[in-house]
């Protein structure tokens, strides 16, 4: 897992390491290493690579000095603008000296100069160690020029801690930051690398380690992201003689006359993520929609009420179906009224396996918070900002204001382990620790989306992940799926159903 720290708490780390013996210029020449060590791993220097760095006064610029001289040492051919004048951070000066011991092309950084605007057009890769995690506020008119002025030219950029421009742990950006291609953050993520809009400026994102021992981490357990290697290892692994039975019974109750589609989709997230069986129960209002497009799963069509939703009259043959299930999804385009409302109350008083609850489900429990407080099984809720301001009593707004603070009032009053969606997505099981997904696209920010991440959610339930493995697997997945389904096609036209297709390829990255 990776960390997510705040300046402060980066602050408070470093000085932990100093004290520890591990001086505050060593932190440096490690960070500067590491970052240079990943440019080599990704840009070998087979063709002699032109890198330009431009470095930045502080200890950022330092940093810089630091990738210059160690991609020097290893053949590359570096060039060092100093965009805010000669370094002023004792450190970063002492790092500028030993760069300069080398003779390498170093000079200040002219907005006149055509040498040196030809020098960036030929840049293969261009680095920017311009300012770190003690920057606020608005860029310098002559930086925002600068990196307006390099935005599109052909080197592949990498942003040395944070894209300069961006606050460590602001996501809201003002101006327009340098916008990266790969950031190499130092020690751990920042917070506005997980959020948007300053997640769009960091491209791929990669921690680089320094050095610093791992007991001196301890004391900051709150925030993390997870990796496909994290995901990976959470996954189970199928014996060669496995049988389905090895891989659980879910039980989906979803859809309606007016949103078939929905029980399909959630559903159809259950099989791709490898439930050993899928019952779907529906209202059998919806019967030639359903039975037109489900050969994977058993059917349990149940009574409709009149307006083509599951009527309350059907409870009986739904908890025997409840009673025969590892797991359970309900809510997925049920619609919502006083029959919603008694099936899932009954549903939460008599699981004793762990229920998911979304859209509809989620809507019929904001009116009786007590049904998820009250339930004898694990409970998975699975809220948009709008659901999750109706549990919360306030607006969407002001959910997406603070996620984290959503995220955890929603754990408090319910109890459960939630999944607060969108960009950035949500998961905590205490409202104490929380992940942070980095996966995804705004493809997949449409109808059916959520039904899909539910289902593969319960499948993940189904073969024994705790909830809180659950969730995290099936959102960095999902996110991965609706990456993979949104290749070669605008992200407009990504699907639910492109999504499904896709997640058996993307599967296979991680459980191969």
């Amino acid at each position: 897992m990776m960390r997510i720290l705040t300046a402060e708490q980066i602050r408070a780390l470093e000085a932990a390491a100093d004290e520890s013996g591990i001086s505050y210029l060593r932190l440096m020449e490690n960070a500067g290493a590491a970052c240079a060590k990943a440019i080599r791993t990704r840009f070998d220097d087979t063709d002699k690579r032109r890198v330009v760095v431009l470095c930045g006064k502080g200890k950022n610029g330092g940093d810089g000095f630091v990738v210059a001289r160690k991609l020097f040492e290893n053949g590359y051919d570096v060039h060092v603008l100093l965009v805010q004048g000669p370094p002023k951070a004792d450190n970063a000066r002492e790092m500028f000296g030993w760069l300069r011991e080398l003779e390498q092309p170093v000079e200040a950084y002219s907005p006149q100069s055509e040498r040196q605007r030809a020098l960036l057009k030929s840049a293969d890769l261009l680095v920017d160690a311009v300012f770190g995690t003690g920057f606020s506020g608005v860029l310098p008119q002559e930086l925002q020029a600068l990196f307006d002025a390099v935005a599109p030219l052909p080197a592949v950029k990498i942003s040395i801690d944070l894209p300069s421009g961006v606050c460590a742990d602001d996501p809201a950006v003002e101006g327009r930051p340098f916008c990266a291609d790969l950031t190499l953050s130092v020690m751990a993520l920042k917070p506005a690398l997980a959020a948007f809009p300053a997640r769009s400026f960091a491209g791929e994102v990669e921690v680089v380690t320094i050095g610093v021992p791992k007991e001196l981490y301890k004391p900051y357990e709150r925030l993390f992201a997870f990796s496909d290697a994290d995901v990976a290892k959470l996954l189970p692994a199928r014996r060669a003689d496995a049988h389905k039975g090895d891989f659980g019974k879910a039980l989906v109750v979803a859809g309606s006359y007016e949103m078939p589609g929905a029980a399909l989709f959630a559903s159809g997230g259950a099989v791709a993520c490898g439930a050993g069986l899928v019952r779907l129960a529906f209202p059998d209002c919806a019967y030639a929609a359903v039975t037109a497009a489900v050969p994977e799963k058993v059917l349990l069509p149940l009574a409709s009420n009149r307006f083509g939703r599951i009527s309350a009259q059907s409870e009986k043959r739904l908890l025997d179906a409840l009673a025969d299930a590892t797991a359970c999804l309900i809510g997925c385009g049920t619609g919502l009224d006083y029959d919603t409302r008694a099936v899932v109350r009954a549903v939460l008083q008599n699981a004793e396996i762990p229920v998911v609850l979304d859209a509809d489900g989620i809507n019929a429990a904001a009116d009786d918070i007590d049904m998820l407080r009250e339930a004898k099984a694990p409970v998975i809720l699975t809220p948009h900002p709008g659901e999750a301001a109706r549990l919360l009593g306030c607006t969407a707004a002001e959910v997406q204001a603070d996620r984290l603070a959503a995220c955890e009032a929603l754990c408090a009053k319910t109890g459960a382990t939630v999944v607060l969606k969108g960009a950035g997505t949500v998961v905590s099981s205490d409202g104490k620790r929380f992940s942070v997904n980095l996966t995804g696209n705004a493809g997949l920010a449409t109808a059916g989306s959520g039904d899909v991440l539910a289902g593969m959610l319960l499948g993940l339930l189904c073969q024994g992940l705790s909830p809180l493995e659950a969730a995290v697997c099936a959102v960095h997945i999902h996110g991965r799926a609706g990456e993979a389904a949104g290749e070669g096609i605008a992200q407009c036209a990504v699907t639910p159903s492109r999504v499904l297709d896709a997640l058996g390829r993307v599967l296979s990255r991680f459980t191969e």
